[in-house]
């Protein structure tokens, strides 16, 4: 709501009236705190990823200038359609999602290390049951693991060489290991973790989301699986 514009991507009508036309990438110019005539913004309650809001946005006869039009996103050879830029920035975004997800899961790690240090049962502290301290280990481990995988992607992309399918495989491998991870870790909280005093729990449910947005880990699979065995379609 506090942006000065909002971008839509639509299908602009052809000569003939149809809308079939190419995808074009358009900026709706706004002031702070208002939305233009003929957009309708609803908030969204979410469960997780408080840090930011979420608008349900619906547009009914909004008017812009035709130089309004953002003729920097056509794609060279799409064809006027400015999907295939999209596909390049999300190549990008799900690299950052990988490096949000192994951000959550380490976090979760390392309260859930200090929680078993501080928390007794049986007059002894929880770090001191095996089977506790295994589960963290396994969970360090996987996530130093995902760290590796996601740094050495960026670095690809940060020299201009990010490959579709490493930005797939990064954010499939990072996100499922940040949902494994925070809910083992929640489970280590035991009933504790189910409450709001300990932030394990946010840790969890924002996880959640990271194997959703940017495309969802069935997308991922497609994408490396289209790459591995071509596209095969029924």
């Amino acid at each position: 709501m506090g942006a000065h514009f909002i971008v839509v991507m639509c299908r602009l009508v052809d000569g003939s009236g149809s809308e079939r036309g190419p995808i074009r990438t358009v900026l709706v110019e706004k002031e702070p705190g208002t939305v233009p005539v003929g957009v309708t913004a609803t908030p969204i309650d979410k469960i997780g990823y408080h840090g930011m809001t979420t608008y349900d946005l619906h547009l009914q006869d909004v008017r812009v200038p035709s130089s309004a039009v953002i003729e920097a996103f056509a794609a060279p050879g799409a064809g006027g359609h400015d999907f295939a830029a999209v596909e390049r920035g999300l190549n990008i975004a799900r690299v950052q999602t990988a490096a949000r997800a192994v951000g959550l899961a380490r976090a979760a790690v390392e309260d859930t290390a200090a929680y078993l240090l501080h928390r007794e049962q049986f007059g002894q502290p929880l770090a001191s049951f095996q089977a506790v301290r295994f589960q963290l280990a396994q969970m360090a481990a996987r996530v130093r693991q995902a760290r590796s995988f996601y740094l050495d992607v960026a670095a690809s992309m940060d020299a201009g060489d990010l490959s579709p399918v490493d930005a797939a495989m990064v954010k499939l491998t990072a996100t499922e290991m940040a949902v494994d991870v925070t809910g083992q870790a929640l489970h280590l909280h035991g009933g504790n973790g189910y409450t709001t005093e300990h932030s394990v729990e946010r840790y969890w449910r924002d996880a959640r989301l990271t194997t959703i947005f940017e495309g969802t880990s069935e997308i991922q699979r497609l994408i490396i699986s289209d790459r591995l065995l071509g596209k095969v379609r029924p």
